[in-house]
């Protein structure tokens, strides 16, 4: 979480820095890429935070008609996480893929920053959401826990 913050901090001083030295007519040449760095770690550092508290996407209406039977909210639970993993595992294999391919070419104003920089935010936040998801399954499964009331 302090991770996700210290980008996003980051990004905002970018772009205020960025603005205000337009007024006095200096060109700042790297807080365009580096603001955009900053957005992409930010977003992507946050998503395992937002996967850590179950703060995902679902539609609500569905949550509160199986909130009376805890058997069928823990398997909602489960089915959620399944297709959390799923679409987190895309998203982890479409970025090392990019990655990959961009990993020769530096960013123009940052020259020792690669391009495939931008892309490892999205599989390091992939990767870590993937892992606390299954964390959360193994909860379910081996300790029995049960899906948290005030959620609903």
């Amino acid at each position: 979480m302090a991770l996700a913050a210290v980008c996003f901090a980051g990004f905002i001083l970018m772009i205020l820095a960025q603005v205000s030295y337009r007024y006095l007519g200096i060109s700042m040449v790297f807080s365009e890429d580096a603001a955009r760095l900053l957005n992409i770690y930010a977003v992507f550092f946050g998503l395992v935070m937002v996967v850590n508290k179950d703060g995902d996407v679902r539609i609500d209406l569905i949550d509160r008609f199986f909130a009376k039977n805890r058997k069928l909210q823990t398997a909602l639970r489960v089915g959620y996480a399944f297709i959390l993993i799923a679409l987190l595992s895309a998203i982890a294999y479409g970025s090392l893929l990019l990655m990959k391919a961009n990993w020769g070419f530096l960013l123009p104003a940052i020259p020792f920053l690669h391009q495939g920089h931008i892309y490892l935010a999205p599989f390091i936040g992939s990767i870590l959401s993937i892992i606390v998801t299954i964390s959360k399954l193994h909860g379910y499964f081996v300790h029995g826990y049960e899906p948290v009331e005030d959620l609903l």
